[in-house]
């Protein structure tokens, strides 16, 4: 799940890119760390072209931000030189967290939390639709962030600091620009507050986004 607009690869997409890198014979590093929010997203391409694929998950984000884990699955061929690499900018996990998630992946804990993050997410993204109705919003029904395009009046940098100055703190588009062109835009995460915060705290964006 792509963050932040939400956008999740459909299946022709990925048995694509799977071909292609068979036939340029390039590696494909898949960043799986937001999958787990859409239940019923496609096959990883890693599926597709095992042979090729690093695929990178994390336990930060499902389980708990406590949780500094993550994992690789990858072709045997690449292994000894991931290792390498992780030696090398890593401190390494701890053994009790490393533990901890793998009783937790073979109890059912892991899916059992994981459908509650899903639930929690797409209750979020029903009070922020509500909230920004109006606004050209775009969202994953169960994402924690979402993208709000702006008027071509009202600037992403000036937005950003007056929503500051109202106590929301939120990113602009540059931060996730690839090319020169910025997204006059911002993301608005919706994860950090309280359910029962969420709905002030929306209004209150609306509210400093209206004033022109």
């Amino acid at each position: 799940m792509h963050n932040p607009l939400g956008f999740v690869l459909d299946f022709e997409s990925r048995v694509r890119i799977a071909a292609l890198a068979r036939r340029h014979d390039f590696v494909i590093i898949e960043d799986a760390t937001y999958s787990f929010l859409d239940s019923a997203a496609p096959p990883p391409i890693q599926t597709f072209a095992p042979e090729r694929t690093v695929y990178v998950g994390s336990f930060s984000k499902n389980l708990a931000t406590g949780l500094r884990a993550g994992y690789l699955v990858a072709p045997d061929t690449y292994c000894t030189w991931l290792a390498r690499a992780l030696r090398a900018t890593s401190w390494g996990t701890s053994s009790l967290s490393t533990a901890l998630v793998t009783r937790w992946l073979r109890d059912g804990t892991v899916t059992r939390l994981e459908k509650a993050r899903r639930e929690d997410a797409q209750q979020r993204q029903t009070v922020a639709r509500r909230a920004l109705d109006g606004f050209d919003y775009f969202a994953h029904p169960t994402s924690y962030s979402g993208w709000l395009q702006l008027p071509e009046e009202v600037r992403s940098d000036q937005a950003a600091h007056r929503l500051a100055q109202a106590g929301v703190l939120v990113s602009t588009g540059d931060a996730f620009a690839t090319g020169a062109r910025t997204p006059n835009a911002i993301r608005i995460a919706l994860a950090n507050p309280s359910i029962s915060e969420l709905p002030e705290l929306l209004d209150r964006c609306r509210n400093v986004l209206i004033e022109r």
